[in-house]
């Protein structure tokens, strides 16, 4: 298509769509630090064990019947292929739609869910190389934690769900990667992606229907970069005059191009071994270490009292009357890791939530907001938990972040386990292989059979 070009730099300083535009086709694969490619690796692992997490609890059945037809992209352990776009959209919204995938404190979002099935759909679609999709993942990540930076908390505080709004941008800046869009269709892309990325935060209250207005985001992003590289252009000032005022109230866009490709971003994600919100894996780390350190069982706790930030309450269901609503709910989780052994997705269901002894134990954990907690947020989102024991002990710990944080980061040996516990009984025999697959995904010439083992699926 033909298209009114215009200048690279509008007037006196880039805008920040050129400057990410230009970071994001400037940037070498041979020049990525070795633990970017790592981290980059393990986020492609811990992906596909949130999306078999979803699948393996049917979330991608009423998107598969919504969007029918064949293509050549595998839904992820659904035994099925769509267009790129509709795996894009369907394998984001799963890989989102049990809380299991990583996220950031910085920005409130989950970039792997938001960008990765974009750029793995379009990396097979494309032929390239493994190398490439790490690249276009790391390009992805730092778009999105950089922004997300710049706007966060005020977005959400705003009513609006930072997931949904950064995934457009960032899947359009991976995108230019794996398109070799030129610097000036790469800004272009980015720019154009501002305006396709919607979510609202109450719509989390739903887990059924919310992670779709992530993966519309994504795919909102991945049109923008295919219609950058025909010619499209976009506002190079949007970012600055348009989506920091829509989703921000005082942006800090210091944080957007500061040392941008010298310092990455994508080992300060967090990495989940808890199903649910994030806002309950403190308290549900904290208890478990109470009742580890001093050897209280379920039955021996007379009452326990739970603290969090105001931040963290705003955003939890103290009721939860279904599966949806108890992804929400810190006491459940709670409940669950110390009736269970842990607090898995799976666990989230409204069987596990009617359980009497669930619900026995829900009802002698109260939790409220430490005005305390706030100072530091979200450097520190910790909790405190006391219990009073039946034998009238009382007992305190306090936790300042959840674990999975980059402070106390999981290893790869703990990211495997989860995919083992998830993807392996999707994949059967096939599980080794994608896992390995995954892990050297740098040195892959392309993702054509990792494609292939992930359509496979297990009954």
């Amino acid at each position: 298509m033909s298209a009114i070009q215009t200048p690279l730099i509008e007037t006196g300083e880039p805008s920040l769509a050129v400057v990410l535009g230009r970071f994001a086709v400037g940037v070498r694969a041979e020049c990525l630090p070795m633990e970017v490619k790592q981290a980059a690796s393990l986020r492609m692992l811990d992906t596909l064990a949130a999306a078999a997490s979803g699948v393996l609890q049917s979330t991608e059945r009423g998107l598969l019947a919504l969007l029918p037809g064949d293509g050549p992209v595998s839904i992820w352990g659904a035994g099925v292929r769509r267009s790129l776009r509709d795996a894009a959209i369907i394998n984001s919204a799963v890989s989102h739609s049990t809380y299991f995938e990583d996220g950031c404190r910085y920005t409130g979002g989950h970039p792997s869910s938001a960008l990765i099935p974009a750029a793995f759909a379009l990396a097979y679609v494309r032929k390239a190389r493994g190398a490439d999709l790490v690249r276009a993942i790391a390009v992805g990540y730092e778009v999105f934690l950089r922004l997300g930076r710049a706007i966060y908390p005020s977005t959400v505080q705003r009513g609006f769900q930072s997931t949904a709004i950064l995934a457009a941008p960032a899947t359009a800046a991976a995108a230019a990667v794996l398109l070799h869009l030129t610097a000036e269709q790469a800004a272009h892309a980015i720019a154009i992606a501002c305006s396709h990325g919607a979510g609202l935060k109450e719509a989390l209250k739903n887990a059924g229907s919310q992670p779709l207005q992530v993966g519309r985001s994504s795919e909102g992003g991945l049109l923008s970069a295919l219609y950058a590289a025909q010619g499209a252009v976009g506002s190079l000032g949007i970012i600055e005059r348009g989506f920091f005022k829509a989703f921000s109230e005082h942006a800090q866009a210091d944080v957007v191009a500061g040392e941008l490709g010298q310092q990455w971003s994508i080992a300060k994600t967090y990495l989940k071994m808890h199903g649910g919100c994030r806002g309950n894996h403190a308290p549900v780390d904290a208890a478990a270490t109470l009742m580890r350190k001093h050897g209280v069982l379920p039955a021996d706790i007379e009452c326990m009292d739970v603290q969090v930030d105001t931040v963290t309450l705003a955003a939890a269901v103290a009721e939860p009357v279904n599966a949806d609503q108890a992804k929400f709910s810190i006491a459940f989780s709670i409940a669950v890791k110390l009736l269970m052994g842990d607090a898995m997705p799976e666990r989230y269901t409204d069987a596990v939530l009617a359980d009497p002894r669930v619900r026995a134990l829900m009802s002698r954990i109260q939790v409220g907001a430490n005005p305390g907690l706030d100072e530091g947020y979200p450097d520190r989102r910790g909790a405190v938990i006391r219990v009073r024991a039946t034998d009238g002990r009382e007992m305190e710990h306090y936790i300042e972040r959840a674990l999975g944080e980059p402070e106390q980061p999981f290893r790869q040996a703990d990211i495997e386990h989860k995919f083992d516990l998830t993807a392996g009984r999707l994949y059967g025999t096939n599980a080794a292989e994608i896992k390995d697959q995954a892990m050297s995904l740098a040195s892959l010439p392309d993702v054509i059979e990792l494609n292939e083992l992930l359509r496979a699926s297990y009954p």
